[in-house]
């Protein structure tokens, strides 16, 4: 399309006086923008032609009378100025763009919005199929690895999977009515209220077997319940608190799990402690690193700290955070130290959603946690609440 801009130089610098012709001819490349490329020229009929170019395409040129009254500033500012107005404003008649040469205008971008739809379930619980078909009973944690979700049915004491691209739903561990203990493939393998679960890799996940008080893994051959091979990790299945290695270490309900660097973090929440598993070594060594296991609130190193409950974890890089639940705060464990220090966050005590600063927030009963970057995102009652870590003020 042919637009005329030249009453609108005119305007932006009346009274200015100078070279603007010398210089705009002079003049190639006037604003150069991650998408945008603006050229002006002037062509023998002594008119000023603006091109402007979007993703390397010609959308707009632009023409008009050239102005003695400008200096050659004051001309490539009003250009500047045009150009920046034309890109961001859409063309008349609804939006897009203008069509080079008459050709087909860009349609305008749609806005977006996030759209919320049951990806799977509805179905009788316990049944396999696709989307709405299938069905579960009271899921607890989810988590992906490859194109395969992975989700724990506490209340049917079995894991499910769920296909991204298709949303077929499939049973990995069968389970047994009750829950109980058995190692095997899926279709043998027992468990009793499976929570926390993550994934090493697409052939390895690990599994919080809360009411066991084990922490067991599961070798995927595919997604069938038959190729799956179910062994305990570490956890003497006896309701207590020992460090060791791998069965003689013991939990009382481990509930959570968080993965990072060769070290598998569990929350044991009936010991009100933080423990880890270390992968890389042979015997899956099992130690605590922070909590007294004395429910209370108490920031400090390692097993001077106290806890209260706590059930969600996430780590990242060197920080591991912690929604302690019934101390109705967020706590943070630095992996780099020795002593793992333990600080507590957000949160002052008490229940309750008060938004503010550290300590002059209220969230209560925080459950699950995630992190991304220097944010976090917090289950709350029926809130989600968001911590940011930024400048004070803004």
């Amino acid at each position: 399309g042919v637009q005329s801009f030249g009453a609108a130089v005119r305007w932006i610098f009346p009274g200015e006086r100078g070279g603007a012709e010398k210089a705009l001819k002079r003049t190639g490349l006037i604003y150069s923008g991650g998408r945008a490329i603006v050229k002006v020229k002037i062509n023998p009929k002594r008119e000023i032609i603006m091109i402007i170019s979007i993703n390397s395409k010609r959308t707009h040129t632009h023409r008009g009378t050239f102005n003695r009254r400008l200096t050659s500033a004051g001309a490539l500012l009003a250009v500047f100025a045009l150009s920046l107005l034309l890109i961001a404003c859409p063309s008349p008649g609804g939006g897009g763009t203008t069509a080079p040469d008459g050709g087909t205008p860009t349609p305008p971008p749609k806005p977006k919005a996030w759209h919320v739809t049951t990806f799977a379930g509805g179905g009788s619980a316990g049944t396999d199929g696709i989307g709405a078909a299938a069905g579960f009973s009271s899921l607890s944690s989810i988590m992906q690895s490859g194109d395969t979700l992975y989700v724990t049915d506490e209340a049917r004491h079995s894991i499910r999977t769920i296909d991204t691209s298709t949303a077929r739903v499939g049973t990995l561990i069968t389970g047994r009515p009750g829950g109980g203990h058995a190692n095997g493939n899926g279709t043998t393998a027992q468990f009793n209220i499976p929570s926390g679960i993550v994934a090493v890799d697409e052939s390895r996940i690990y599994v919080a077997d809360s009411d066991n008080n084990r922490i067991r893994k599961v070798a995927i051959g595919t997604a069938a319940a038959a190729a799956a091979q179910v062994s305990d990790f570490a956890g003497s299945g006896t309701e207590g608190h020992a460090d060791g290695a791998g069965a003689a270490a013991q939990f009382d309900t481990p509930i959570s799990l968080a993965i990072s660097e060769k070290k598998l973090y569990v929350v044991d929440q009936n010991n009100h402690r933080i423990r880890a598993i270390d992968l890389a070594s042979p015997n899956k060594t099992v130690s605590t690193i922070a909590g007294s296991g004395t429910p209370g609130h108490k920031d400090g190193t390692g097993a001077a700290a106290q806890f209260s409950r706590p059930l969600g974890i996430a780590v990242s890089g060197t920080t591991l955070y912690a929604a302690d639940f019934d101390n109705h705060r967020i706590r943070a464990i630095d992996l780099t130290s020795p002593e793992k220090i333990v600080s507590t966050i957000a949160g002052d005590g008490t229940a309750g959603n008060t938004d503010g600063i550290g300590s002059a927030a209220r969230i209560g009963f925080p459950s699950g946690i995630v992190v991304s970057g220097d944010t976090l995102y917090v289950t709350s009652g029926a809130l989600i609440r968001k911590l940011e870590y930024r400048e004070t003020g803004l």
